[in-house]
């Protein structure tokens, strides 16, 4: 994610584990901290792909 995240583009796509990306994936697809860093790890940076391995896609 942009350092500034306000700023859109690429970024927007792309998902890390800092704290609060992890923080927003819990909130969008309601799952524990756990299964959002492992969904990270396994699809990989692509927001798209994160959420569709957590099936909310």
């Amino acid at each position: 994610m942009a350092d500034n995240p306000k700023k859109k583009g690429r970024d927007r796509e792309l998902v890390s584990e800092q704290e609060h990306e992890v923080a927003y994936l819990m909130k969008a697809a309601k799952v524990s901290r756990q299964r959002a860093l492992e969904a990270i790890r396994e699809a990989g940076p692509n927001r798209d792909k994160v959420m569709e391995y957590l099936g909310k896609k």
